[in-house]
């Protein structure tokens, strides 16, 4: 398949650009900075400039395509949310949204499947309550960029195009994202659990977040939204308590003080998803288990550090 890759460079799309290149797929990187991403990747990637003033370009080489998958998008937790972060954080999610439905609207022979990633932040603060992709959307800045994140590329899907979207969890790995933040206390012998604890997070391993991307991209019965998250809820007490030996509880009122609305929306936060969808399509979790997923990554961790 060709397959081509909005936000290629960031950590999610990094492995899904690899892993789709050593499965032997021909992967076009679109970045707006081209010169880093072959220092990423090499020769071994297709690298386009991705650009609105690009358009005749993207449309010629991008014509023909098997599929789109757009990951592209500000980091949420990179900064604290200033009102200039808030305003990229959803401009650049709607910015390429806008590029993807123009350059397939474009294309002479469109792509058969675009992925549209999003986050189970579209559910907002939930508490105790289940969550499913038929769950309304919450309240809130994250809700609110999800709903316009996931509308953004609305018209390839009513193009008759078959459009998924990704509501993913925290993705954890040993390399990047949240992980290495939250573990690190624990490895300086200072464990800390991050409110009460009791909040549900919807957590997914790095492989398996990747895997159920190819898998929603090679199965044709899919289609519509997925969340992509581990079929066993886990509490944040569960989380820490796999990660070592907890000193003491940082408050919430101590994490609003210092973070503000990123402290409630990103860590003090309930959501006990559910992949209802991933799992009556009879896709195979690798860990199912945080426990078993924490071991696997300080397993990695290890093994890169070994001589």
């Amino acid at each position: 398949m060709r397959i081509a890759i909005t936000g290629a460079t960031g950590f999610l799309g990094n492995g899904l650009t690899r892993f789709l290149h050593n499965k032997g797929h021909v992967v076009i990187a679109l970045s707006r900075n081209p010169e880093r991403a072959k220092s990423i990747f090499g020769e071994r990637i297709e690298i386009l400039r991705w650009s609105p003033d690009n358009d005749k370009e993207l449309t010629r080489v991008l014509d023909g395509l098997d599929a789109i998958v757009n990951l592209a998008g500000e980091n949420i937790g990179s900064s604290l949310w200033t009102r200039n972060k808030r305003e990229n954080i959803l401009e650049s999610r709607m910015r390429t949204g806008k590029l993807v439905s123009q350059l397939v609207r474009l294309m002479r022979n469109p792509p058969r499947v675009l992925i549209q990633a999003s986050a189970v932040g579209f559910y907002g603060e939930r508490g105790e309550q289940v969550l499913t992709e038929r769950s309304d959307p919450g309240t809130g800045f994250l809700p609110e960029v999800a709903v316009k994140w996931e509308k953004s590329t609305a018209a390839v899907g009513a193009s008759g195009i078959r459009c998924i979207i990704i509501r993913s969890g925290v993705v954890l790995a040993s390399h990047g994202g949240a992980f290495p933040k939250l573990a690190l206390p624990y490895k300086l012998h200072i464990g800390t659990i991050l409110g009460s604890g009791k909040q549900w997070v919807p957590w997914i391993h790095y492989e398996d977040e990747i895997n159920a991307i190819y898998f929603l991209i090679t199965n044709a019965a899919s289609n519509g939204i997925y969340n992509l998250v581990a079929p066993v809820p886990t509490r944040m007490i569960d989380i820490c308590d796999t990660m070592g030996r907890t000193i003491f509880n940082v408050p919430p009122s101590l994490l609003r003080l210092g973070l503000g609305k990123m402290a409630e929306e990103m860590m003090l936060i309930s959501q006990r998803v559910m992949p209802e969808r991933l799992i009556d399509e009879g896709f195979q979790f690798k860990f199912k288990d945080i426990e078993d997923a924490i071991k696997n990554i300080y397993k990695k961790e290890k093994s890169l550090q070994s001589p």
